[in-house]
């Protein structure tokens, strides 16, 4: 007979292997931490793309539908909200230190954030700094985050950050790359819906018929 601590180290290795892979704990770094790892920096260096969306926003009771162009060129970009705000629709044109935004009358106001300015002409809150992080999929640069949730990918699929709530609901393929394509945002009395139609790359001869490439 075997002695009785040989017999009880036979057992519990016997117990062990009994149990499916997927249901031992993981040592160490876990799959879906190797994705986000793998997939943060090649976002972050995504710097020139381009997406059209439909939006739907509510402040209040208050909501507008609108089409949306934005186009991304490194530190520069142009932004035309189409269809509400007097049935016009806005353009937005900025970099870091500057933005200007063009109404549909052609009046013009500018300002050194577009969340300011939005804010201060339009009486609308739009996050659109950290909506340039958001729409790629990763966290706002500029500001830590509450909380943040992956998919078996590394996607993101929920992400508190500056009170905001940001859900992604569904990715779609461009290039090398898994994009967000239905993302639905809220904070407090506040909600945007953004659902992307398709996703391009820019180049620097569109950038540079805004009048801001350097």
């Amino acid at each position: 007979m075997l002695p009785y601590r040989i017999l009880v180290i036979t057992i519990s290795l016997l117990a062990t292997a009994c149990v499916p892979i997927w249901q031992q704990k993981p040592q160490g770094i876990s799959s879906v931490d190797i994705f986000w790892q793998q997939r943060h920096p090649e976002l972050v260096q995504l710097k020139a793309w381009e997406i059209r969306a439909r939006t739907a926003i509510v402040q209040g009771r208050e909501g507008w539908n609108a089409g949306l162009v934005w186009q991304q060129y490194n530190g520069l970009y142009q932004i035309k909200i189409q269809g509400p705000f007097a049935q016009g629709g806005v353009t937005l044109i900025g970099d870091e230190q500057q933005v200007t935004l063009t109404m549909a009358d052609g009046q013009q106001a500018s300002s050194t954030t577009p969340d300011a300015l939005i804010t201060e002409v339009l009486d609308v809150h739009l996050p659109v700094n950290a909506l340039r992080d958001w729409v790629r999929g990763i966290p706002y640069a500029q500001a830590d985050f509450e909380s943040i949730e992956y998919d078996d990918e590394g996607r993101i699929t929920h992400l508190i950050q500056q009170g905001w709530h940001i859900e992604f609901k569904r990715y779609i393929p461009f290039k090398q790359y898994s994009m967000p394509s239905k993302i639905f945002i809220k904070h407090a009395d506040q909600s945007l819906r953004l659902v992307i139609s398709r996703w391009k790359l820019t180049t620097s001869e569109q950038a540079s018929k805004w009048g801001l490439a350097k």
